[in-house]
């Protein structure tokens, strides 16, 4: 096979004229007609070698494309394991992989103003809290989502953060209490989600509400979310157990009223509006 890799002579000396084919073998193809290739040798002489096989050449720009196209996909494969990695070790769900800002449909005028707050949220949110509240459906965990993606750091449940702190008593594991303390509490954001959703006991609530309370001090920000109601907004005027305010320490309330921004979602469920925009029937 022919291997030779230099430039035609036309390429060398634009405009030459009269030069002969020459009638070459290759010893896989055949016989084939090319112009020889000449180039600079020395000072004043001229080299003159036959041209490449261009079936060769073209089997080997083929091979290299081919080549190229595969690093390319083990490049992309390997970036999209440490993307799913990244994803995994901030705990947000598959379901939100690939949803982000770009992805969300503000719908209504309110989730328009919610997701240019949340936006905002991403570039300006040094000690601030960002409180989620309202049913199931209404893009919260999407929002909340996509903030953690740009930002890093941990979107757990309530029910989850509670196994992590059980799990921490254990002596055979490798973060203690103190360790899984500091890295909620020191993480770029921490997400809490499902808040109400189950009675927590004493000591866990204890626990919550210090990490909360150790971000604020720190000025670290943090994003709490729940399917409750605030207790103004009860429709038992005198509070029901789905007002937030049952869930939340007065600490932490006092430090909402100072720092944190209360977004309440009152439209319908983004999923069943979805559900039906395919025509599924109920």
């Amino acid at each position: 096979m022919c291997d030779v890799n230099v430039q035609r002579i036309g390429d060398i000396f634009p405009g030459e004229h009269g030069i002969a084919l020459l009638h070459c073998k290759c010893e896989k193809h055949g016989y084939y007609d090319g112009y020889p290739l000449k180039f600079p040798f020395g000072k004043n002489s001229i080299k003159e070698i036959e041209p490449p096989c261009p079936l060769c050449e073209k089997e080997r720009e083929e091979k290299e494309e081919e080549e190229a196209a595969e690093r390319l996909k083990r490049i992309r494969e390997t970036e999209k394991e440490e993307r799913i990695k990244g994803l995994k070790y901030m705990n947000i769900g598959k379901k939100f992989w690939e949803e982000d800002f770009t992805t969300f449909d503000p719908y209504t005028p309110e989730l328009k103003r919610f997701f240019d707050i949340c936006s905002a949220f991403v570039d300006d949110s040094v000690g601030r809290m960002l409180i989620m509240l309202g049913k199931h459906g209404n893009g919260k965990n999407h929002l909340a989502a996509a903030i953690l993606k740009k930002m890093g750091g941990y979107m757990y449940s309530v029910f989850e953060m509670e196994l992590l702190l059980r799990q921490s008593y254990k002596t055979q594991t490798n973060e203690s209490e103190l360790d899984l303390y500091n890295r909620l509490c020191n993480a770029p954001l921490l997400v809490i989600n499902e808040i109400g959703k189950h009675k927590i006991g004493e000591w866990e609530q204890f626990f919550l509400s210090y990490i909360i309370n150790k971000r604020y001090e720190n000025m670290m920000p943090i994003i709490l979310i729940s399917n409750t109601h605030l207790k103004e907004n009860c429709p038992e005027k005198t509070g029901c157990e789905s007002c937030f305010e049952k869930y939340i320490g007065d600490d932490v309330i006092s430090r909402i009223i100072e720092c944190g921004e209360i977004l309440t979602f009152t439209g319908e469920d983004y999923r069943e509006k979805k559900r039906r925009m395919r025509g599924v029937e109920k």
